[in-house]
């Protein structure tokens, strides 16, 4: 991964939690509410990493790189919401070091 600048992070992403609620009828519904929004740069695979990742729980992952202090904790249960698009977290590595970028693994949920 090449080094990233704060200009880098131009993409809007949500965290959100999915609940389970009750609709009008008393029905079990799924819900979700958003955590935190926060600002991303969002990186693909390279064509080594496809063909390296394929038959692997890294297979079609998607690399969101956000900052590292956010207005809430990241836990690995929470999903990522993405161009209409809602991503299951993989794994969170967190920039301990010089404190500086987090980056999320994520996964595309089929609907």
């Amino acid at each position: 991964m090449g080094l990233i600048q704060t200009n880098d992070l131009n993409q809007r992403i949500e965290f959100i939690k999915e609940k389970t609620g009750k609709d009008e009828d008393g029905q079990p519904i799924k819900t979700s509410e958003t955590v935190f929004l926060c600002w991303a740069s969002i990186q693909t695979q390279r064509l080594s990493d496809v063909k390296a990742s394929i038959g692997t729980v890294l297979e079609g992952t998607l690399t969101f790189i956000i900052r590292y202090q956010q207005k809430a904790e990241l836990q690995n249960d929470l999903k990522v919401k993405w161009q209409d698009k809602i991503f299951e977290i993989i794994t969170i590595t967190k920039g301990e070091f010089a404190k500086d970028f987090t980056t999320v693994i994520a996964k595309e949920v089929q609907k």
